[in-house]
């Protein structure tokens, strides 16, 4: 085979016959044909083999047309892909291997915990312990319960926190006199604050697998930060054939169900949320909207617009004080999203120069929520349920 960086009989493991988005096969040498196979075979429902498969089709997926002499490497998590692009029109696995060093350890790595209910301390512990599978055998009210948090400072105010949040949101099956017994747990996701890595939207794609494959109920709730990760996962389940037994995802997600406490993040406006649940078939419980959110949730941002202009009205000030006010942290929004390294210190100048105002105090309740707007912004804000 010209270009080829092997001359061992070599065998297709990924094809176009198994996506519609393959852009170029994935070959391997004929002894590791076998075991790979077992995997693409048998991956559903274990985290580990699902994300070694889906290694695979991502790699598969790249555009195709160029070629590399070398040899380049993939890694994600503990497993390291090393393969060649030498022939324009096929991939070929060269050697895989597991390197432990590479898994983050400690007691704030990003894994699934378990956050048990205390009843000597009254709240949620969160372990240390880190499980590979949500128990789906523990239920409450014919459900399991899992929580993603977005921001906290660690994984313990996480679950304490977000504990809160599931008895606000599913009060009929989740209220605190029936879950807050001791030996009581929900899975908790903890990313560690990197809403950016894509290894945690592949875990999410593999919790929801796991619990679709066994027919389990499971209530999500889905706060912050970790709601745009939660899209991008749901995303992949709509569009990616190769997802395994979710390639025919309308109605296949119908025991699952989500509910998105104070949403941020790119799609996270609520009538896009329930949307995008209902094309892959989630049972979309409702969104919880911070109200003083306005820099980084866009239905947060629309109420916070109406009232700057309705109170700009009323004192006739006609954009001077409380109008121009909006409009600069409305420009501090665009450009924190647009990466700009001033942008904090700008909107929280605007906001200390607008409270500090003489007649600021006139607008009432509008004036008063101001602290919170910066609390949700540059605080600790929108942890609360609000």
């Amino acid at each position: 085979m010209n270009g080829s960086m092997t001359t061992k009989p070599l065998v297709a493991i990924i094809t176009q016959r198994d996506s519609s988005n393959i852009c170029r096969p994935v070959y391997m040498a004929e002894k590791q044909y076998e075991q790979w196979k077992y995997i693409k075979q048998n991956h559903n429902g274990n985290y580990y083999l699902t994300n070694l498969i889906r290694a695979l089709y991502d790699l598969a997926a790249c555009p195709g047309g160029r070629t590399h002499t070398g040899i380049q490497h993939k890694t994600f998590g503990p497993f390291i892909m090393r393969y060649s692009l030498a022939q324009e029109d096929r991939i070929e696995l060269i050697a895989f291997k597991v390197d432990q060093s590479l898994v983050k350890v400690g007691t704030q790595a990003p894994a699934l915990y378990r956050s048990e209910w205390d009843d000597e301390e009254k709240n949620w512990d969160t372990e240390d312990y880190q499980y590979q599978n949500m128990d789906l055998t523990h239920q409450w009210k014919g459900a399991h319960t899992a929580a993603i948090p977005g921001k906290f400072d660690d994984k313990g105010d996480a679950g304490r926190i977000i504990g809160k949040h599931i008895t606000k949101a599913y009060p009929e099956t989740c209220h605190s006199s029936l879950v807050q017994k001791q030996g009581n747990h929900f899975s908790l996701f903890w990313m560690n604050n990197d809403f950016e890595d894509r290894a945690h939207v592949e875990s999410i794609v593999s919790f929801i697998q796991q619990a679709k494959l066994k027919n389990t109920a499971v209530r999500w709730l889905v706060h912050g930060e970790a709601a745009g990760v939660f899209v991008d996962a749901v995303k992949y389940l709509s569009t990616q054939p190769q997802a395994g037994a979710l390639k025919d995802t309308t109605s296949n997600l119908a025991e699952q169900s989500v509910f998105f406490s104070n949403p941020r993040g790119k799609d996270c406006r609520e009538k896009q949320l329930e949307a995008l649940c209902e094309k892959v078939g989630l049972n979309y419980v409702g969104t919880k909207i911070n109200d003083y959110d306005i820099l980084f949730n866009g239905d947060a941002r629309d109420k916070f617009s109406d009232k700057a202009i309705t109170a700009g009205s009323i004192m006739g000030l006609s954009g001077v004080t409380g109008y121009v006010g909006y409009t600069a942290l409305s420009n501090g929004y665009d450009a924190i999203m647009a990466g700009s390294s001033i942008a904090t210190t700008m909107v929280a100048g605007t906001s200390a120069y607008f409270l500090a105002k003489d007649k600021a105090t006139t607008f009432g309740g509008y004036a008063r929520n101001l602290p919170k707007v910066v609390s949700s912004a540059f605080g600790k804000g929108n942890q609360q349920w609000h």
